[in-house]
């Protein structure tokens, strides 16, 4: 009968699972391997297996098998059984999350001890910006929040946050400044910090003063699958460029085909050391859009980025990015700001 050598962790990430090994002493066998996504069972792989001279079949590389699933599912579960002419045997059940990130522990471990995102450390905030927070197997968070006094004097406050949505086992929490204030209640107080907490689980945020809004504020997918926000402080540049198609008609010289090609350069602003460390997800996700007055507005793409740090002691990085509309027409309106003087790449004091 054929056994069960080893298996991958009955809970992992895409970006890591370790191989199937099975043992048999017949000359070959059937192995099957499915994925259950959102309860719709495929089967990606159902094959005549041959054992190498040690009389054993590996499965390797399962991460390129898995991760195309993974990526549009987020959480999905393997199956694996391996049957020859004396038996069959089975893994245990494997749950993969999506991630392509090398995380340096195990998946059980890193989802005990942190929220899925790469940022390990404080985060600088500010009451009009939205921050979300993502974590497995838990629906329910603590708020602990550090604020002032109307008479100058400072408290610490706390309360249950409810997750406000969920993807399988993993449950999101709106973390905004806003949503923090009206879940403490707070009317004369003045929110300085808070900490969002799970279990071992924590996540830090220090409220900041706006003097500037964000330019601009940006909604994207994470290495784990999952939204965050960017928002750059920095100085914010926009530059058109027209392609410009050009004949003859009757003597007279007529544009006949004009392209718009809107590009914008944007600057995050000074980053902490966590901060700096998060920001290159960012440049690596594949969705961005931008968050524009409490919704998601258009799909941008990054063109161009540059993110450098260095070990002195006196560095303050700051990385800038270009991106440009996802969208063929660069032409955009937005109807909420046509009574403004200048564009979006100014402070409203200007108006």
């Amino acid at each position: 009968m054929p056994t069960l050598v080893s298996q991958p962790a009955t809970l992992c990430f895409s970006s890591a699972i370790d191989d199937i090994v099975f043992s048999t002493q017949s000359e070959d066998g059937v192995l099957i391997l499915d994925l259950t996504c959102d309860g719709n069972r495929v089967n990606i792989l159902e094959e005549t297996m041959y054992p190498s001279l040690d009389s054993r079949i590996v499965i390797s590389d399962l991460s390129s098998l898995v991760e195309p699933y993974a990526r549009e599912h987020l959480q999905v579960s393997l199956e694996c059984s391996f049957t020859d002419g004396n038996g069959s045997v089975s893994i245990t059940p494997v749950t993969i999350l999506y991630a392509m990130a090398d995380v340096d522990t195990t998946a059980s471990a890193f989802t005990q001890n942190h929220f899925l995102s790469i940022l390990s450390g404080e985060k600088l905030t500010a009451m009009d910006r939205a921050e979300r927070i993502h974590a497995y197997g838990v629906n329910k968070v603590t708020v602990r929040a550090d604020v002032r006094l109307a008479n100058g004097t400072f408290n610490v406050l706390s309360a249950e946050l409810n997750a406000t949505d969920h993807d399988g086992s993993v449950y999101h929490f709106d973390v905004s400044p806003s949503n923090v204030s009206t879940l403490l209640e707070l009317t004369t107080q003045k929110l300085l910090a808070y900490t969002i907490e799970a279990g071992t689980r924590r996540q830090d945020f220090r409220v900041v003063e706006d003097h500037v809004p964000p330019a601009p504020s940006l909604l994207f997918i994470n290495s784990f699958g999952f939204e965050e926000f960017l928002h750059c402080v920095g100085t914010h540049k926009k530059e058109s460029k027209y392609d410009r198609k050009q004949v003859r008609v009757l003597g007279r010289l007529k544009n006949y085909r004009i392209t718009e090609d809107r590009q914008f350069t944007a600057n995050t602003g000074w980053l902490n050391e966590a901060m700096a460390d998060w920001a290159d997800d960012l440049f690596r996700s594949e969705s961005v859009f931008l968050w524009v007055n409490g919704v998601v507005g258009r799909e941008v793409v990054l063109s161009d980025s540059k993110s450098e740090i260095t070990n002195e002691d006196d560095n303050m990085p700051a990385f800038e990015f270009t991106y440009t509309y996802a969208q063929r027409i660069h032409n955009v309106l937005y109807s909420g700001r046509v009574s403004r003087i200048f564009d979006n790449t100014f402070d409203r004091t200007f108006n």
